[in-house]
């Protein structure tokens, strides 16, 4: 029992429901999935899955044809790295760049980037998987980075 509730200790033989409420027992942290589930169900959520897989191959394959963008880490479990080098910038330059890129992004407010660090570089990293976002969404957002990045040069 904790301290804060020492006034309520009542005999062991009553039970009071209230002390199992959600405010007193630990979080059910499953009950967002499991009441998900049962709403969507699994073939919903299968498709949302694997449409945040294909956004992000569809991130790495726009990114590949941009110059001065490297994918660090190809598309994987929704997930893809890369980074901006522009020609002739160290790699101390380009983390730094990079770090800029996020907080611009941030500042700009239309989609949010995360970076990450790899191998000691740090990297830009894409995971698309809101169930609203669309191709339109992911090439304005990529259409943005390259402009930002281009105009910080």
């Amino acid at each position: 029992m904790p301290e804060y509730l020492k006034e309520i200790n009542r005999a062991e033989e009553e039970v009071n429901f209230c002390d199992y409420g959600i405010q007193l027992t630990r979080g059910f942290r499953a009950l967002k999935l499991w009441m998900s589930l049962k709403v969507f169900g699994r073939k919903a959520f299968a498709a949302a899955v694997s449409r945040g897989f294909d956004l992000a191959e569809l991130a790495e394959n726009i990114l590949r044809q941009l110059p001065n963008w490297n994918i660090v880490t190809p598309a994987q479990m929704g997930i893809v790295t890369f980074r901006y080098v522009p020609q002739g910038a160290s790699a101390a330059e380009a983390s730094r760049l990079n770090e800029r890129l996020v907080a611009e992004m941030i500042r700009d407010g239309f989609a949010m980037l995360s970076s990450t660090t790899l191998r000691g570089d740090s990297v830009l990293r894409f995971c698309p998987i809101n169930p609203r976002t669309t191709e339109a969404d992911l090439q304005e957002t990529i259409d943005r980075l390259d402009r930002f990045a281009n105009t910080m040069r």
